[in-house]
C-alpha cells in the first residue's frame, strides 16, 4: 500500500536492502529479495510466504515481519552462524564462495522429474548446489559441541545426497574452453569409446599426411596441409585438378570462390567412417549416463528443492550477518506488538550513515509504547537522523538484522509504520508542501485508529508549510489524537507550543533537543533526552553566510520573549554539551586508566612468577649439589676415619660444607616484603596464607606474635608478620633482585621482627615444633649433621629464629654447635637461652637466607 512504499522510501530502508543484496551470494537470493521489495512497494506486503512446489522461501530474504517469535528465531540464526563460523574450521569466504557458485536448478529438476534428459551444465548446476549443501553441513559438523537450535533447523532441512553428489563429481569436468563436459572416467565404455576416437583421428592424421607427401596428389593441392569438414578428414583440391582426375574421392565442401574443393580421397573414406563410428558410440554412451544422471535428479527431486531452499535460506542468512557486522550491529532485545515496552536505542548510530563511512555521532534514544518523543533544535542539527534512527530501529529489527547500538537495545515490534519524512509536493498530482504533509498525516491517523498500539508514526517537521500558529495548533490536536489511540510518536518541529506539551502532560510527551555549538557555531548532532531545544534560526543563518545586517534586523524584529527564550535554550544547550564532552573525556581516560592498571598488573603477576620460578630453581639446585657434597663428606669422613685421621676428615668437611653453603646463599633472594597489612586479632580456625611460603592454612593457635598453622597435614609456627588473611590477599608485587651493601643489610636485620629477641634485654624467644631442634646425648658428628639438616629445612620455611637444645653436659657439644653456627655466613646472632628457656643448655641463633 501507499504507506508502506512511503515507510521504506522515507526511511531509507530500499538503500539498505542494495546493501544486503551486495552480500547476497546466489542469483536466486538476489531475485527472492527484489520479489519481497516490490510487494512491499507495490502492497503486496512481505511478510512470510512461499511459492509453489520447488519455490524458495522468500520470507529469508529481506523480508520483515511484526511476529516476535519469527525475528527473535531470525536473530537467533545470526548469533548461531557467528559461533559456528567462529569456532568451526569453515570460514565466511569459504561458505560465500560455494554459495556463489549455485544456481536456481528449479527449472532442470522439473523437466529431470518428468523424464526429460539434461545437459551436462544443468547436472552441474545440481552438483554445485549439493556441494553448497556439503560446504555448509561440514561448518556445522566442525563445531565443538554442535550448532545451536536456531542453526540445527537448517542442517535438518538439508538433504546431503551423498550419492548423487559423488557420481556427479566424478563424472563432470571442464572442458577445453570452459564448458563443462562428461569426462572419460564417466564410465569405462565412454573412456574406451573416447580412446577409440583418438587413436583413429591419429591413424589418420598419418594416412593424410604421407598423401601430402605423394607427389601425385601434390600436384593438385591448394595448399600443404589437410582439415576436417563435417568431422571427415579432407584435404584442400584445386577444382581444376580434381576435374582433370588428379584425385579421387567425395567432395564435402568448397571455397567461395570455387577455386578450392574440400576432398575426402578414397584411401581416406575407411578410416574417417571407423572414427565416425568412434564418435557415435561414445555419443551413445554419453547419453546412457546423462540419462541415468537424469534419472537419478528427478529421483531426488524433492530433496533438491529443499536444499535450494535452504541454500537460499543460508545465504540470506550469511548476507544479514555480515551486513550486521557491517554496521557493528547487535542482537536487540525484541517486544512482541501486544507487550507494553519502551523503545531503548543505547549509543544509537544511523545504519546507511556509518555504511558510507561518515563519522556518525552516537545517541542514546528512548520512548514509551503510546508516547511521543518531540525532537527540537536548530536545523541541520540532526532531527530527522534521530526520528529515522528510531524508525531504522525497528525495520532492522523486523527483518532480523541486529541494531548499530552499544549494547542490546530494546525494540518493540509495530504493525503499521507510517512516515512523512522530506518533501512530497508534486505539480503534476497538485499538492503543495503542505497538502502532502497533510496526506501523510492522515494515513497515520487512519492506521492509528485501527490499530492504536501497533503503530509507529514518524512526522518530521509537523503540519509545517502554512501559517505557523494555526499549524502549531494543528500539530497538538494531531500528536493528542494519535497517542489518544496508544500510536507512539516521533516528531521534529519547531514549534514552541510542542516544545511545552512536555511540562503539561510529561507522561504521554517527552522532549529531546540536538545540540548546537555557540564556539563554533555549528551542531554536534547529539541528541539530549528530556529537553527541548533552541531553533537557533539566527545563528545558523549566519553560519550559511546570511549577511550581518539581515540578521540583526531579524532579530530587532524578532518577538523578545521567545527569542530571550531560544537564547536561554542555547545557552542552556551550550553548557550540556560541555559537560557531555567533559563527561565523555573523563570515562574515556578512566576506561585508559583502569586498561593500564590491568596490563601493570598482568605483567607485575608474570613477573613474580617468573621470579619465583627462577628463585626456587635455583634453590633446588643448590639444595641437590649441597646434598651431595655432604654424601660425599660423609663417604670421606667414614674413610679417613678408618685411616684413623678423624680429626683432618672433620676439617675438610667442614670446608667444603661451608664453601658450598655460601654459593647456596648466594643463589638465594633475600626475602620480598609482602603487600597488604597483617591480621589484626586472628583466632583459631581463620584461614591465612604465608607469604613466605605462598601457601594458605588454617590458624590452630596463637601464641604471642606468633601463630601456629595447619597447612595440609603439617602444622608450622609463623611469625604475624608473614600471615596475610587468605580472602583478602592481594597481589604480590614481583621480587627485585638487590645486591645490598654491609650497612644495609645490618639496617635491614635491624629492624627485622627477630631482633627484639636479641636486644638488650632481649625478649624469650617463641619455641615451637618448627624452630626447635633436640640434639642432646647426640655425639658431636651426628648433632652437626642434624643441625644442619634442621637449619636447611628452617631457611626454607623462612624461620628467623631457631632453639637448639644440647644441654649442659660437659659443655663439648655446646662448643662444637656454637663454634659450627658461628661460622655460618646467614647465622647473624647467637645467644644462650634466658633462665626461661633453659639458660646454657640452649642457644638461640637468628638466620637470615
Amino acid at each position: 500500500m501507499r504507506r508502506e512504499r512511503a515507510a521504506l522510501e522515507h526511511l531509507g530502508w530500499i538503500d539498505l536492502c542494495e546493501h544486503l543484496a551486495s552480500h547476497l551470494a546466489t542469483g536466486a537470493a538476489r531475485d527472492a529479495l527484489e520479489r519481497t521489495l516490490s510487494r512491499a512497494i507495490d502492497g503486496g506486503g512481505d511478510e512470510g510466504d512461499e511459492e509453489a512446489t520447488g519455490g524458495v522461501q522468500t520470507s529469508f530474504v529481506g523480508a520483515r515481519s511484526s511476529d516476535a517469535r519469527w525475528v527473535r528465531e531470525r536473530l537467533a540464526e545470526l548469533d548461531g552462524l557467528e559461533v559456528a563460523l567462529t569456532r568451526g574450521t569453515t570460514s565466511a569466504a569459504a561458505l560465500h564462495g560455494a554459495l556463489a557458485s549455485v544456481v536456481d536448478v528449479r527449472d532442470p529438476v522439473g523437466r529431470a522429474r518428468h523424464g526429460a534428459r539434461l545437459g551436462p551444465s544443468e547436472l552441474a548446476g545440481v552438483r554445485d548446489l549439493l556441494r553448497a549443501v556439503g560446504v555448509f553441513l561440514q561448518l556445522c559438523d566442525g563445531v565443538p559441541g554442535g550448532v545451536d537450535e536456531a542453526l540445527a533447523a537448517h542442517v535438518a532441512g538439508l538433504d546431503r545426497q551423498g550419492d548423487l553428489l559423488r557420481s556427479l563429481a566424478a563424472a563432470l569436468g571442464e572442458g577445453a574452453e570452459g564448458e563443462v563436459i562428461l569426462v572419460d572416467d564417466a564410465s569405462p565404455a565412454l573412456a574406451r569409446a573416447r580412446q577409440r576416437i583418438r587413436d583413429q583421428r591419429a591413424r589418420l592424421r598419418r594416412e593424410a599426411e604421407a598423401m601430402l607427401r605423394d607427389p601425385l596428389i601434390n600436384e593438385g593441392l591448394r595448399d600443404r596441409y589437410f582439415t576436417e569438414r563435417e568431422g571427415r578428414v579432407v584435404l584442400p583440391i584445386r577444382a581444376d585438378a580434381f576435374s582433370r582426375g588428379a584425385s579421387q574421392g567425395i567432395i564435402h565442401d568448397s571455397s567461395q570462390s570455387g577455386g578450392t574443393l574440400f576432398v575426402e580421397p578414397t584411401a581416406l573414406i575407411a578410416g574417417n567412417n571407423a572414427l565416425r563410428e568412434a564418435h557415435l558410440a561414445a555419443a551413445a554412451e554419453e547419453g546412457r549416463l546423462l540419462d541415468a544422471f537424469s534419472r537419478q535428479v528427478g529421483e531426488a527431486a524433492d530433496g533438491l528443492f529443499a536444499d535450494l531452499r535452504g541454500i537460499v535460506a543460508i545465504d540470506a542468512m550469511l548476507a544479514r550477518l555480515r551486513l550486521s557486522q557491517s554496521i557493528d550491529g547487535v542482537t536487540p532485545r525484541v517486544i512482541a506488538a501486544e507487550e507494553a515496552a519502551a523503545i531503548e536505542l543505547p549509543q544509537m548510530r544511523h545504519p546507511l550513515l556509518l555504511l558510507a563511512g561518515v563519522d556518525v555521532v552516537a545517541n542514546d534514544l528512548r520512548l514509551e509504547r503510546g508516547a511521543a518523543l518531540i525532537v527540537s533544535g536548530p536545523n541541520a542539527g540532526g532531527k530527522t537522523v534521530a526520528l529515522k534512527c528510531v524508525g531504522l530501529a525497528v525495520l532492522l529489527a523486523q527483518a532480523g538484522i541486529r541494531v548499530p547500538t552499544s549494547r542490546p537495545a530494546t525494540v518493540p515490534l509495530f504493525r503499521q509504520v507510517v512516515t512523512d519524512v522530506g518533501d512530497d509536493q508534486s505539480l503534476f498530482a497538485n499538492l503543495s508542501t503542505f497538502s502532502a504533509h497533510i496526506a501523510h498525516v492522515r494515513e497515520a491517523l487512519a492506521a492509528a485508529a485501527s490499530d492504536g498500539a501497533g503503530t509507529l508514526v514518524l512526522l518530521d517537521e509537523i503540519a509545517v508549510g502554512t501559517d505557523p500558529g494555526q499549524g502549531a495548533a494543528l500539530a497538538e490536536s494531531i500528536l493528542h489524537h494519535l497517542t489518544g489511540v496508544g500510536a507512539t510518536v516521533v516528531t521534529t518541529t519547531h514549534y514552541e507550543r510542542l516544545k511545552n506539551l512536555a511540562g503539561a502532560a510529561p507522561r504521554r510527551y517527552h522532549n529531546a533537543a540536538v545540540g548546537f555549538d555557540l564556539e563554533r557555531m555549528a551542531p554536534t548532532f547529539r541528541v539530549t533526552l528530556g529537553v527541548p531545544g533552541p531553533s537557533s534560526a539566527f545563528a545558523v543563518g549566519r553560519r550559511l553566510g546570511v549577511p550581518e545586517p539581515v540578521v540583526k534586523m531579524a532579530e530587532a524584529l524578532a518577538d523578545e520573549a521567545a527569542l530571550a527564550l531560544d537564547r536561554l535554550l542555547l545557552q542552556v544547550n551550550s553548557e550540556r554539551e560541555a559537560l557531555a564532552t567533559m563527561r565523555a573525556e573523563v570515562e574515556a581516560m578512566r576506561a585508559e586508566t583502569e586498561q593500564r592498571l590491568t596490563s601493570a598488573r598482568e605483567r607485575e603477576a608474570a613477573a613474580l612468577a617468573k621470579a619465583r620460578s627462577r628463585k626456587q630453581r635455583a634453590y633446588d639446585e643448590a639444595a641437590i649439589e649441597l646434598r651431595s657434597l655432604r654424601a660425599e663428606v660423609q663417604a670421606q669422613r667414614k674413610r679417613l676415619r678408618e685411616l684413623g685421621d678423624a680429626a683432618e676428615a672433620t676439617t675438610a668437611g667442614k670446608q667444603a660444607e661451608r664453601a658450598l653453603r655460601e654459593r647456596l646463599h648466594e643463589q638465594l633472594e633475600p626475602p620480598s616484603r609482602a603487600p597488604g597489612a597483617p591480621p589484626r586479632d586472628l583466632e583459631v580456625g581463620d584461614r591465612v596464607t604465608i607469604t613466605t611460603l605462598g601457601r594458605d592454612g588454617e590458624v590452630v593457635g596463637v601464641q604471642g606474635s606468633r601463630a601456629v598453622v595447619l597447612v595440609g597435614n603439617v602444622r608450622t609456627t609463623v611469625d604475624l608478620s608473614a600471615l596475610r588473611r587468605a580472602e583478602e590477599r592481594p597481589p604480590e608485587p614481583p621480587p627485585a633482585k638487590v645486591k645490598r651493601s654491609k650497612s644495609e643489610a645490618v639496617k635491614r636485620w635491624s629492624v627485622s621482627p627477630a631482633a627484639r629477641y636479641f636486644g638488650d634485654p632481649p625478649e624469650p624467644a617463641p619455641r615451637s615444633i618448627d624452630n626447635t631442634v633436640d640434639l642432646r646425648g647426640e655425639r658431636a658428628e651426628d648433632a652437626l649433621r642434624r643441625l644442619e639438616a634442621f637449619v636447611d629445612q628452617a631457611m626454607r620455611a623462612d624461620q628467623d629464629v631457631i632453639v637448639i637444645q644440647h644441654g649442659f653436659g660437659s659443655g663439648a657439644l655446646r662448643q662444637v654447635i656454637r663454634e659450627h653456627l658461628g661460622r655460618l655466613q646467614f647465622v647473624r646472632k647467637l645467644r644462650p637461652g634466658l633462665t626461661g628457656e633453659g639458660g646454657e643448655g640452649v642457644t638461640i641463633a637468628w638466620i637470615d637466607a
